[in-house]
């Protein structure tokens, strides 16, 4: 069976992904604490066996890690 990421767990790993590889930042954005959001990304890398930067390339290439944007949307019209 292929390992799965918890909804919690891929969404911790796109916020780190959109704050350019900040924990801190993915925290406050997550509303948890440093630690937490730490944990998340450690629990995803052990349940994958693989390395941050591979978690990333698997899961743009497997379709469940969408990073969105943090950044207000450019003005319609540019």
């Amino acid at each position: 069976m292929s390992p799965v990421a918890t909804p919690r767990q891929r969404e911790a790993l796109a916020t780190y992904v959109a704050t350019g590889g900040s924990i801190s930042k993915t925290a406050a954005v997550l509303g948890i604490s440093r630690s937490t959001a730490k944990r998340h990304l450690a629990d995803l890398r052990a349940r994958f066996g693989l390395s941050t930067e591979q978690l990333i390339y698997v899961g743009q290439a497997g379709g469940w890690l969408m990073v969105e944007s943090l950044e207000d949307p450019p003005p319609e019209g540019r």
